[in-house]
């Protein structure tokens, strides 16, 4: 099953920033107020910054405006409300402190799509 253009737009935002530990559960049918959430660590707060707003900036140009964002100002974990998703951004201690996808393992895992690399060379004058 291939992710919706959304959650594909989110991941590639998030590699294009070197973003580590990308995850995608679904919550539907565990959860009363959101479906999706994504999970993803930096290794700075300078970098946790740069991937949420790499997000922000994908989902904008297919009509998804965040409702609500906390965070920025520390860094450490920068939370992303678009409704029915919501994207956390967070440095590695952080993640493993408050263990979130522990409270939601009943959740779907999503397959994520493979990263793709740019051909050395291919260019359009090779």
């Amino acid at each position: 099953m291939s992710l919706d253009s959304r959650l594909s737009a989110v991941v590639e935002a998030a590699r294009s920033k070197k973003a580590l530990r990308i995850r995608l559960l679904d919550v539907k049918d565990a959860c009363s107020f959101t479906e999706t959430l994504a999970f993803m660590s930096g290794s700075s707060d300078r970098q946790n910054r740069a991937v949420a707003d790499a997000v922000e900036d994908a989902l904008r140009p297919l009509g998804h405006r965040v409702f609500s964002s906390e965070g920025h100002a520390m860094g450490n974990w920068i939370l992303l409300d678009f409704g029915d998703l919501v994207v956390h951004v967070m440095d590695e201690e952080t993640r493993a402190h408050y263990n979130l996808e522990g409270l939601w393992k009943e959740g779907r895992e999503l397959e994520l799509p493979p990263e793709t690399h740019p051909v050395l060379g291919a260019g359009p004058n090779s």
